[in-house]
């Protein structure tokens, strides 16, 4: 039976590593003027500060080194992380919720290019579970160079503080320069900063990500970022006798109106727990796949919080040539999240610690405080647009073992005027609206 009306859908991402020094500041910098020069990865040359002890960083490690794990076994570790992250996430909402593990992995793996120890076993185990160290950090190179094209655009920068007083290594940098393709620059870690990175950010996700930034530390010692977007028309596409109006039960059990999408698909799957169908995009390289659980009683997101990567493949493994009439809305949303709680959750720990060793990275080696992921999706009768990124602040791993904090009263908030010699409060108060003095 032919029918009307269809879907329309997909993401994909982007993020941001910002790397910031908590230090207590020193009393004489020297510039770090690192240029990044016109070469190939065969023409990087050694580092101008020699790492202690003679380590050798990850990305030599791995550079070349064949690998001890098969490319389906490596997949099948990286999608371990990729429903262990998503089932985090979806744990900690109710509402809508997008995510990119890709940009996530990208961003991670940047990092990692700077980590030694146990930091990046760690690092490496929770992106890569069971994967040995060189094979699980070069997957994310590789796929990287599989994913990029037309319709999934994957841009790197890497924003580095011109006054630090501690340098990065020049190899480190040669080689997020060329493996990644990151744009490399040297500025001042200032409110003209902000918007600088922030237009950035907004060109390599085509505006649907515009600001991420706010405020930044002049302290910062360096921001990496990664941008990935999706532009994917339909292989298919609908016309109007295939999109109409309706209800949609929302979670709450509220209806609302909706347009919605109809068609006649050909890829069927199923298992124990839910159903769905797979629609191309232009191309065949990209696809969008829906999960309907069965139990319609059940909220999606405790739905995905449970689902595993075993889950996920037999899902997928359950593809079949059958017609199967698919009907979804037109659909647009946007998340964002802090991964950090995630991540220590999943086993990645000493990353985000005053013991964090980022030894390859820079003299003083930082820690992660923070790994922010922001994501936008647009999905409707013509394709799929959809953008992610992930801020990662680092900050050095000497004196200062907190970020500052930043206190922003954009909501309710109390003072008082006090008396310095006692303490006490010759006035207090608190503010729940605002009237402007005249």
């Amino acid at each position: 039976m032919k029918s009307k009306k269809i879907i329309a859908a997909l993401l994909t991402a982007s993020l941001i590593l910002a790397m910031g020094t908590g230090c207590s500041k020193k009393e004489t910098s020297s510039k770090t003027s690192f240029k990044v020069p016109e070469q190939t990865q065969a023409d990087i040359q050694t580092p101008t500060v020699q790492r202690a002890n003679g380590q050798t960083p990850i990305f030599e490690l791995s550079s070349g080194a064949p690998s001890s794990i098969s490319e389906d076994e490596l997949t099948k570790a990286y999608s371990q992380f990729v429903f262990g992250l998503l089932s985090q996430c979806a744990g900690s909402t109710n509402d809508n919720l997008m995510i990119s593990p890709d940009s996530v992995l990208f961003a991670l793996d940047m990092a990692a290019a700077g980590a030694n120890g146990n930091t990046l076993e760690q690092m490496l185990q929770v992106t890569m579970p069971n994967a040995d160290s060189a094979s699980g950090f070069q997957f994310a190179v590789n796929r990287m160079a599989h994913l990029r094209g037309n319709q999934l655009q994957i841009a790197n920068s890497a924003w580095f503080n011109q006054d630090r007083s501690a340098p990065f290594y020049e190899d480190y940098l040669n080689f997020i320069h060329d493996t990644f393709d990151s744009e490399v620059s040297m500025i001042t870690m200032d409110d003209h900063a902000v918007p600088v990175i922030n237009d950035w950010i907004s060109e390599h996700t085509k505006g649907r990500i515009p600001k991420m930034l706010e405020y930044l530390d002049p302290d910062t010692a360096c921001i990496l970022v990664n941008a990935m977007v999706f532009d994917g028309k339909w292989k298919e596409s609908y016309d109007e006798d295939h999109v109409y109006d309706g209800d949609f039960r929302q979670s709450s059990g509220e209806t609302q109106k909706v347009t919605f999408l109809l068609s006649d698909e050909s890829r069927y799957v199923s298992n124990d727990s839910a159903q769905g169908f797979v629609k191309l995009y232009d191309g065949d390289q990209y696809a969008f796949m829906t999960i309907l659980p069965n139990d319609d009683s059940i909220a999606i997101n405790e739905y995905v919080s449970n689902m595993t990567a075993e889950d996920y493949w037999s899902l997928w493994n359950s593809m079949s040539s059958q017609e199967v009439i698919s009907i979804f809305p037109e659909f647009t949303s946007t998340y964002r999240t802090d991964m950090v709680p995630f991540l220590q959750k999943l086993g990645m720990t000493e990353a985000f610690t005053g013991n964090a060793d980022f030894s390859n990275m820079s003299e003083v080696s930082p820690f992660i405080s923070q790994v922010l992921h922001q994501t936008y999706i647009k999905v409707d009768r013509n394709g799929t647009e959809a953008a992610a990124v992930t801020v990662v602040t680092m900050e050095d791993g000497c004196a200062l073992a907190e970020p500052s904090p930043i206190v922003k009263c954009d909501r309710p908030f109390a003072y008082a005027i006090v008396d310095m010699d006692t303490g006490l409060p010759v006035f207090i108060g608190t503010v729940n609206s605002v009237e402007s003095p005249s």
